[in-house]
């Protein structure tokens, strides 16, 4: 199988293809491309611009080039590695996406993937690029569909009320999160973890129906999954601060220093000491 791996270029990117990447060997890697795009309402809700700095700019502007600075071999130490290093490790190119056009529509048809996985990757296909790849597109969701459309799913699923978080595998269609599901997979919300990590955790939970996925495609049996309930649809946009004033009230944090500290430590190489975070006065 030839495949072609689509996410956002932020830290929960790495972590799902630091996931996910061994887990393909056997299989063609066409290639790896990052999405990176700006939304106006990031700079206008405090915990976006929060979460756009924990998320983005400290690692992949600050800690990220530090480490692709290391010797390869002191790099390697590192229990995951930043995408210069995924794209070494795993000897796949690796490209970022600020547009999908026909510049990155004649990009794709040549690169001739059998099958391409998306996860978080924040560019929409339109119908003549879902259906260049053999066996199609499917993209994992964070979020139990149909009832958690859209963007900030798993915050969705806090401020809702459920008990747990959703984690959706579907086939991509022309619409937006409604394409015929493959698999949803359900997680407890943690109420002593904060947000952030159990987003993280979220997408490498449809791996393994991935791996089945993949196998069936190569064996000739795409399965053709099951269509959404469109009465159960519901679709969200970026939140608003009242959202996030009611995952205060929830009781859930939005992130934790010592938390989030111990996930960056994942990319620290042997011997490198990572600076102690303290949360932002609020």
């Amino acid at each position: 199988m030839r495949i072609l791996v689509c996410t956002k270029r932020d830290l929960h990117g790495a972590h799902f293809l630091n996931r996910l990447l061994p887990r393909l060997a056997g299989h063609e890697l066409a290639g790896i491309w990052l999405s990176e795009k700006d939304r106006d309402a990031e700079n206008s809700v405090p915990e976006l611009v929060e979460l756009r700095f924990l998320e983005r700019t400290l690692p992949l502007e600050l800690l990220f080039p530090l480490i692709d600075a290391l010797p390869e071999a002191l790099q390697d130490t590192a229990p995951d590695a930043t995408f210069a290093g995924l794209s070494r490790r795993h000897q796949v190119p690796l490209e970022v996406v600020t547009a999908l056009d026909a510049d990155t529509h004649a990009r794709l048809a040549a690169l001739a993937p059998d099958l391409v996985i998306i996860a978080r990757f924040s560019h929409i296909f339109d119908a003549a690029a879902i259906a260049l790849p053999r066996f199609g597109m499917v993209n994992i969701h964070p979020g139990r569909l149909p009832e958690f459309a859209g963007l900030h799913a798993p915050l969705r699923a806090v401020i809702s009320d459920t008990r747990n978080f959703g984690c959706s595998l579907y086939w991509i269609d022309p619409g937006i999160d409604n394409g015929p599901l493959l698999s949803v997979i359900e997680r407890p919300i943690a109420w002593d973890c904060c947000l952030l990590q159990q987003i993280a955790g979220l997408y490498p939970l449809a791996i393994p129906a991935l791996l089945e996925l993949i196998e069936a495609c190569a064996a000739g049996q795409r399965p053709d999954g099951t269509p959404q309930d469109r009465k159960h649809r519901h679709y969200r946009s970026m939140p608003t601060p009242a959202d996030f004033e009611a995952l205060r009230q929830s009781g859930l944090c939005l992130w934790q220093p010592d938390t989030y500290l111990g996930w960056l430590q994942r990319y620290r190489p042997a011997g490198i000491t990572l600076p102690v975070f303290a949360a932002p006065p609020r």
